[in-house]
């Protein structure tokens, strides 16, 4: 029995021994501990290292895209560039070429930074057509009823061609060659006046088609609403081109529109 009891006295005592046992990774927790907190400290300083390669990424993507390489003048693709809009944009464009707006320049807002020939080169075709077919309208209700032989005149097909092109095409050219000839600080490409003069002929279009009534005031009331505010949207973009000029040297937009009308 009373080795039996000395049994029992041995195993009362393995608590206590595996309490004293049980210390030891207590004091090696300790002592990691500072290790670990080194690891999540090591761990934090390298987090700010990666958010600045994203934020370097980030801001590096613009520079990319301006040292994209642009294709040259003789090929496909760099006109296929003067194309590359959607419907969007071709509508918001002319609808704010028709509305004056004094505090907002409308190349700046609308037309920068990719301007386009889209737009203007099917305006300037819808005009022709229009101005030609309702030319010819008007003059069939205007010898309506009268001892004439009305024919449809084939001729202001290639007038109005010939007229509309021409005013696109030279008035930007000579106003790029005197923006430049007077080293303006605006730095308006040619590019860009020429798709600011093709969207401004876009309110001439309905204006054309009511050309069909044959009333004469109200023909004209239409012609010099219509110059007004193209010209007063014109004047709103080229007036920064000028404005720092000694001379002052302004071009009257209106007037100069006039003389698209001598279609009909």
């Amino acid at each position: 029995m009373a080795g039996k009891d000395s049994t029992l006295l041995d195993i009362d005592q393995d608590p206590a021994d595996q309490l004293e046992f049980q210390d030891i990774p207590h004091i090696h927790g300790s002592e990691k501990g500072p290790r670990d907190e080194d690891g999540q400290t090591h761990t934090f300083t390298t987090f700010p290292a990666a958010a600045d390669d994203s934020e370097d990424e980030v801001e590096g993507k613009p520079q990319l895209l301006t040292d994209k390489k642009q294709p040259s003048f003789w090929t496909f693709e760099y006109y296929q560039t003067l194309f590359d809009v959607d419907t969007i944009q071709v509508v918001i464009r002319i609808l704010n070429s028709v509305v004056p707006r004094p505090k907002s320049n409308y190349l700046q807002s609308y037309i920068r930074p990719n301007p386009d020939l889209y737009g203007p080169f099917w305006i300037c075709a819808t005009l022709i057509f229009t101005t030609a077919i309702t030319g010819n309208l008007a003059n069939y209700f205007h010898t309506e009823g009268r001892d004439y032989e009305w024919k449809y005149d084939f001729h202001k097909v290639t007038f109005s061609a010939t007229a509309i092109f021409s005013y696109w095409l030279l008035v930007p050219l000579a106003l790029w060659g005197f923006l430049w000839w007077r080293r303006s600080s605006a730095g308006y490409s040619f590019l860009e006046i020429l798709c600011v003069y093709g969207y401004s002929l876009a309110i001439y279009v309905p204006v054309s088609i009511l050309w069909v009534i044959n009333i004469s005031w109200l023909q004209y009331l239409l012609v010099i609403l219509s110059m007004v505010l193209s010209g007063t949207v014109l004047v709103i973009v080229f007036w920064p081109a000028v404005k720092e000029d000694d001379k002052k040297s302004v071009i009257f937009d209106p007037v100069r529109d006039f003389p698209l009308f001598l279609v009909f």
